[in-house]
């Protein structure tokens, strides 16, 4: 459980919209995770193609019309039956990624999934006081979906 705004809300899984997508290169690590399933999903957000061929996605409040469309980040929802499961892939996608050097944050994020279904799941994010490094640097996928770079 994690508490947000003075209540309580379930952690139900991890959301990824880069290389650990179905086709992405580090795909293979996320099976070995033990993930009870995986389906299709989106998140809020802006996505960026950094120089060095990595996604970066920051968050923002979710638009008025529902996923897909502008304003949306297309990734897929990894559900764990087991919270030690959860954690034990978190602590180890921590550090591929680099949380604690800072390169990224992982942060909890609504993720509404195919079919209308609403969850929340940990999402790795790039904060909005990195936006004006990406806008210079980074190219913009108003589409929201990193697949072409898998």
């Amino acid at each position: 459980m994690f508490l947000q705004g003075g209540g309580v809300i379930g952690v139900d899984g991890l959301f990824v919209y880069g290389s650990l997508r179905e086709g992405g290169s580090n795909h293979a690590w996320l099976l070995r995770t033990h993930p009870e399933g995986i389906t299709r999903a989106w998140v809020a957000g802006r996505l960026f193609h950094l120089p060095f061929g990595e996604p970066a996605l920051v968050p923002r409040p979710e638009p008025q019309d529902p996923p897909p469309g502008p304003g949306w980040t297309l990734g897929e929802f990894v559900g764990y039956e087991d919270d030690a499961d959860l954690e034990a892939a978190l602590a180890d996608l921590d550090g591929l990624l680099g949380v604690e050097e800072d390169r990224c944050a992982r942060e909890l994020l609504p993720v509404v999934l195919e079919g209308g279904h609403r969850y929340h799941a940990w999402v790795h994010v790039f904060h909005v006081e990195r936006l004006p490094r990406l806008e210079k640097e980074a190219v913009e996928l108003l589409d929201g979906d990193w697949g072409p770079y898998l």
